[in-house]
């Protein structure tokens, strides 16, 4: 499918989520019907999630997921735990410490095989590396299962995410569509981390969305998306240039960048916004402090990823790509959105065993 379409798919999806709000919290409701896209076939085919009931028997599901660095990982965890818990199967989440952790991931796989999962979710860091294990998976009968950050070569039974370029591009969009009237804007792009995949396809999609706008991109600045990299990445741009509009980027740079225009004096000149959401930017978009963010419903990503896994072992009807519908969050939209489907609640620590 082109890019194009998938762009337009996604912006189409977002219009038909809209409506999705609720204030009751995850524990309280169910989270389905869920609006969602098929792409099991390379086109976008609008669905309404809905998962199984309960599981047969108790599966050994086993995640391996980049790092537990910002909240976004920690809304996945989350979704993957809650999940677990209300299909009645037994879950084991293995973190690797960043995206700089191939090895580490791989040594992982291997203590999930080691451990006799019947399912292995990956959040790959690398797709070359992880390929190569779910090659090594499938012979061995272990379902695999694409999770949060899928895996393009390897060949997955099933894979649930949300395509970072169209996201970005719909972000992107939304800046322009904000910023419009004025003669230029500046901005900067922390995409994230180099060679990871999606922080080059996040800034493909936003480099779309300005094209022929009034939004000039003076430079891409990649890095690790902790926060103490971000910080520094973000103090080296303010010092930099003296005329900066935007910074965009990762939640976690929108988060840490809210104190850094401030300690710079740029507060009420240079804006912020980021292609994804995490919890500690939530406070932000609500008074103000970030513009706006585009959230990827990193809770539903881990619940589908379990639903997935149990639906492919137990030879139940399956999706083989699932995309959930992105929505902006904004001062507007945030007094509408569920946002249970986005963000662990208030205080949560990430569950690595689920019995």
């Amino acid at each position: 499918m082109s890019r194009l379409k998938i762009l337009a798919a996604i912006v189409v999806g977002a219009v038909f989520a809209a409506g999705l709000a609720t204030s009751a919290s995850a524990q309280e409701k169910p989270w389905w019907p869920f609006p969602a896209e098929d792409f099991s076939s390379g086109s976008a085919v609008p669905i309404e999630y809905v998962p199984l009931e309960k599981a047969s028997k108790k599966w050994h599901v086993c995640v391996l997921v980049p790092h537990m660095k910002d909240s976004w990982w920690v809304a996945v965890a989350y979704g993957l735990a809650q999940e677990a818990k209300r299909l009645g199967v037994k879950m084991t989440l293995f973190q690797a410490g960043g995206y700089t952790e191939v090895s580490k991931q791989v040594t992982q796989y291997d203590d999930c095989v080691a451990l006799g999962a019947d399912a292995i979710g990956i959040s790959a860091i690398s797709d070359a590396a992880a390929s190569k294990k779910v090659v090594e998976g499938r012979e061995k009968g272990i379902v695999q299962i694409g999770c949060a950050n899928t895996i393009q070569e390897g060949p997955i039974h099933a894979a649930v995410w949300q395509p970072p370029e169209p996201v970005a591009y719909q972000a992107g969009k939304w800046v322009v569509e904000h910023f419009k009237g004025r003669d230029k804007v500046r901005a900067i792009n922390f995409p994230g981390p180099a060679g990871a995949g999606w922080p080059e396809a996040s800034a493909r999609g936003f480099k779309m969305a300005i094209e022929g706008s009034n939004v000039e991109l003076v430079e891409e600045k990649y890095g690790e998306t902790g926060k103490s990299v971000q910080l520094k990445l973000i103090e080296d741009a303010l010092q930099t240039y003296d005329d900066i509009d935007l910074l965009f980027g990762t939640g976690v740079m929108a988060e840490v960048a809210v104190g850094a225009v401030e300690e710079a004096g740029v507060a009420d000149k240079t804006k912020i916004m980021a292609w994804y959401s995490n919890e500690g930017i939530l406070d932000g978009v609500i008074n103000g402090d970030i513009l706006a963010s585009a959230t990827q419903m990193p809770v539903t990503l881990g619940r589908i990823c379990i639903d997935l896994a149990v639906r492919v072992l137990e030879g139940a009807d399956y999706y083989k790509e699932v995309h959930p519908f992105p929505q902006i969050l904004s001062q507007e939209t945030v007094k509408t959105l569920d946002l249970t489907t986005a963000f662990a609640p208030k205080g949560w620590q990430p569950v690595y065993k689920v019995d």
